[in-house]
């Protein structure tokens, strides 16, 4: 028969102190990682809703200025475009850093909308007339978009 002590072997102190800090080691390098994952998913969603809102506002001032009668652009921060129909459409951006991009439409009635905010630099830019460049950067918490598109009044793609 076997003595009792024998049989009945346990971990030292020691062996549990030594598991338990490999533990910890794992679990803290586990949790950075997810933190760091979250962080990620954070960041790319909102730089996506940046960027599509940022393509959307300028998509819509390209079509505008596209099947435009004329297009005047007062300053730097403003476009101003006669369709047509003889109304106008105005897009403009105070300057203030994170303010929104507005549109007002003359047709008969004057309406106003904003198009989107968040907006740190909206430039219109009329040296190559008839083509205008326009820019826009748009910030959220985490993330910056930056777009540019260019168009010419009566040239419209299809």
């Amino acid at each position: 028969m076997r003595p009792l002590a024998r049989s009945l072997r346990a971990f030292t102190l020691a062996e549990m102190l030594i598991s338990l800090a490999l533990m910890a080691l794992l679990m803290t390098a586990a949790a950075v990682g997810i933190h760091a994952a979250q962080q990620a998913h954070a960041y790319n969603s909102e730089k996506a809703d940046l960027v599509t809102r940022a393509r959307g506002v300028l998509d819509r001032i390209a079509r505008d200025v596209r099947r435009a009668q004329s297009v005047a652009a007062p300053n730097d921060r403003t476009i101003t475009i006669t369709m047509l129909d003889n109304s106008t459409r105005t897009y403009a951006w105070s300057g203030a850093a994170g303010g929104p991009i507005t549109l007002t439409v003359v047709d008969g009635s004057t309406t106003s909308a904003i198009l989107t905010d968040g907006v740190q630099t909206f430039a219109v830019n009329d040296e190559d007339a008839p083509t205008y460049s326009i820019h826009l950067v748009l910030a959220g918490a985490k993330a910056t978009t930056e777009v540019s598109i260019t168009a010419t009044p009566r040239k419209e793609f299809f």
